[in-house]
């Protein structure tokens, strides 16, 4: 089965929390369990002419709006989440988002062309996880569950096909 590694899309400006350093950036969620991180939290975001609440946010940390989450849910329905509500005040809208606490599941290598490498081992048929890519943490997501999403004309993800070996 492939595996992509997902992102947002170049062609999107998404949403970027004011505030958030200490409460959601990558190093405090995986120091912390589950249960020390509160279970609702809210932010402002960065006012941006062409800002667009797309289902999927890498930064500062994974988080997914509610059709994605709903989607995970049926390929691994015990994951657990943080909800999160990004608003922009000048123009008085806002979206819920929600962190999921994933398993990490090693280091992904880049070969000749850039692209990721990843043992099968390693996905153990796993629907979405993530893995250490240098200094970065990325998200995997199995092709039937990326496929899933897509059909639910989601917005902003963009997909980088990893290599299993």
């Amino acid at each position: 089965m492939k595996y992509f590694a997902v992102s947002v899309d170049s062609n999107y400006v998404a949403p970027v929390p004011v505030g958030w350093q200490g409460i959601i950036d990558k190093k405090t969620i995986h120091r912390k369990k589950v249960y020390e991180i509160q279970e609702h939290l809210l932010f402002r975001v960065e006012s941006h002419m062409q800002m667009v609440y797309t289902d999927v946010i890498t930064f500062p940390c994974f988080m997914v709006s509610e059709t994605v989450k709903k989607v995970i849910g049926r390929y691994q329905p015990f994951l657990k989440y943080t909800r999160v509500v990004l608003f922009q005040k000048e123009k008085e809208t806002s979206m819920a988002y929600y962190i999921p606490f994933l398993e990490q599941v090693g280091k992904g290598k880049k070969n000749g062309t850039g692209r990721i490498l990843l043992g099968r081992e390693q996905t153990d048929g796993r629907g979405i996880a993530e893995i250490q890519d240098g200094d970065n943490i990325r998200i995997i997501m199995r092709m039937d569950l990326v496929e899933s999403i897509l059909r639910r004309k989601t917005v902003g993800i963009g997909l980088e096909e990893i290599v299993i070996t």
